[in-house]
């Protein structure tokens, strides 16, 4: 990889199964309470399903930058300044940078960061900070990168696992009001749920719609999700800095 902007190689997406369709994206509809609803329930697969007591959780906004040959990569390194993005129906892309926490148990969770929002021109026309105001719901799958696969800037706690899944939180963003954010880190071993084929978020509220996460699922842009629970399943790095299947 060239660029730490630039978007993962065709070779590379195809390789690993996560090229978009055609298929046109949900669209948010009705009320802000209909739609959080429908991302809760209908675009989660398990949503209602929490994870278990204790466990507490982080996320981070990355963007990954391949190791070696982008069309046989052997590595990846993250860094923590991701933007991952969506767009609504006018063609508009809301880009979200920052990081969290949360804990099922308590239902609490913390974070933040700043916002971007961009026309169909790339004119910047809204930005400034966000905020997570309560957890929803989350989601863990298994799935992670091929085995031997080598992973540099590890970000979550000493002793963290990391993981693929979806995590549903309420936020606020500064202007533009309360929303829902969602977010998954969907790596290319994860049997892919509905038309998913990578990372991505959505974002809905009253005047934020914004659904369309076809661009970002194929981008350098993504989410990483980290757990300290002694108890949770996920994938620890060894020392070559390989993650590998955490044993019960």
């Amino acid at each position: 990889m060239t660029s730490r902007r630039g978007r993962l190689p065709a070779g590379f997406i195809s390789s690993w199964g996560r090229v978009r369709t055609s298929r046109e994206m949900a669209r948010a509809t009705g009320v802000y309470a209909a739609a959080a609803m429908l991302l809760v329930l209908l675009l989660i697969p398990g949503a209602a399903q929490s994870a278990g007591p204790g466990q507490q959780y982080t996320f981070y906004f990355t963007h990954y930058e391949l190791i070696g040959d982008p069309n046989k990569p052997e590595g990846v390194k993250y860094h923590s300044d991701g933007q991952p993005f969506a767009k609504n129906r006018k063609g508009d892309t809301l880009a979200l940078s920052g990081k969290g926490a949360w804990d099922p148990r308590s239902r609490r969770a913390v974070g933040g960061g700043t916002y971007t929002v961009k026309n169909s021109e790339g004119t910047v026309i809204a930005q400034g900070m966000w905020s997570v105001s309560d957890f929803v719901s989350s989601q863990q799958m298994s799935g992670w990168w091929k085995p031997g696969f080598k992973e540099l800037g590890w970000q979550g706690p000493p002793g963290s696992v990391s993981f693929s899944g979806f995590l549903t939180l309420t936020v606020n963003l500064q202007k533009q009001g309360n929303a829902v954010l969602v977010a998954w880190c969907l790596m290319p071993t994860v049997a892919m749920p509905g038309d998913h084929k990578g990372d991505g978020i959505m974002v809905v509220g009253p005047s934020l719609t914004f659904t369309d996460y076809k661009d970002t699922e194929e981008s350098a842009e993504g989410v990483m999700f980290y757990s300290t629970d002694p108890a949770s399943a996920g994938y620890l790095l060894d020392a070559q800095g390989r993650t590998t299947p955490k044993k019960p």
